[in-house]
């Protein structure tokens, strides 16, 4: 279960990628915690049973509900801290904010208050920042990949890297299209990032481990490289974003089927759209009391 990496760093693979630093020979940080208490039961049990150690400390990479949502569980067994980047340390203690955000900032509604999208609230002990640090007996670096989230960090331990969800893989790719994101812009940084990062061994927040990220960034590339053509043919006439989400979603062949899976996508195509004109390409304006997008 436990796939060691270096002497002191592995990892337990799953839906979510646990990853695990040893402290020291009783000591470990977890690296995220994953979606439910299923989950954490099988990392606590890994770390008992292979590593005979205990749990002191999760580090969270961002504040999604599959990252984070076993925070509670693995607190409560453990007594552990919680240490997590700033803004995704509040919608870590205040779930709520991730179903709010995804739907357009107001009260969500109960579709989307699912164990999915809303974890159950964790405490955070300390907020951490990008840069070489000395964590729990252990040096290690937090590497800014903003994008998919505000301000999702990766984690660089005794040479290998967790790049959280800077990357998605090629199964994840092929079954959904399009990838959630928070900010097109920061993600394309954050993805040339990750590139620069002297690593021997990346995993991604979802998917198997490497010994590069490059395969996985050619093939997240041309993801978003085919939204974005996708987008600068529909906006060459003004249309609505919901107008634009039905027309992207059709001809990608998007599997949106549910009310979860289209509003984790909206957002996505809006920030597109920001992205669009952020480089100039595209621009929005309000005509008879809609806001209309299309190509500069």
């Amino acid at each position: 279960m436990y796939v060691p990496l270096s002497d002191r760093v592995g990892y337990v693979p799953g839906g979510t990628n646990i990853g695990i630093i040893r402290n020291d020979e009783s000591h470990v940080t977890l690296i995220d915690s994953g979606l439910n208490d299923t989950t954490a039961r099988k990392v606590l049990r890994c770390v008992r049973d292979e590593l005979d150690s205990d749990v002191v400390a999760i580090l969270n990479t961002h504040g999604h509900a599959d990252h984070f949502g076993a925070n509670a569980f693995v607190v409560k067994r453990t007594e552990c801290q919680v240490w997590a980047p700033e803004i995704e340390s509040a919608t870590i203690q205040h779930p709520i904010l991730q179903p709010a955000m995804l739907f357009g900032g107001a009260d969500p509604m109960d579709a989307l208050r699912n164990r999915f999208l809303l974890a159950e609230p964790s405490p955070v002990d300390g907020v951490l920042s990008a840069g070489a640090q000395h964590f729990m007996g252990t040096e290690i670096e937090l590497v800014a990949l903003p994008g998919h989230s505000p301000n999702q960090v990766g984690v660089l331990a005794d040479g290998v890297f967790f790049c959280a969800d800077v990357v998605f893989p090629k199964a994840a790719i092929d079954k959904y299209r399009i990838s959630y994101l928070y900010g097109l812009t920061a993600h394309l940084e954050s993805i040339e990032v990750a590139r620069s990062v002297v690593a021997s061994a990346v995993v991604p927040g979802h998917g198997a481990h490497n010994e590069t990220i490059e395969p996985l960034v050619a093939l997240n590339r041309s993801s978003i490289n085919a939204t974005l053509d996708c987008l600068r043919s529909i906006l060459k006439s003004p249309k609505t974003s919901d107008d634009i989400c039905t027309q992207v979603f059709t001809e990608m062949n998007v599997p949106v089927s549910d009310v979860q899976g289209y509003f984790l996508l909206k957002p996505t195509i809006n920030a597109y759209l920001a992205h669009l004109d952020r480089i100039g390409e595209a621009a929005c304006e309000i005509e008879n009391k809609q806001a209309l997008w299309h190509i500069r």
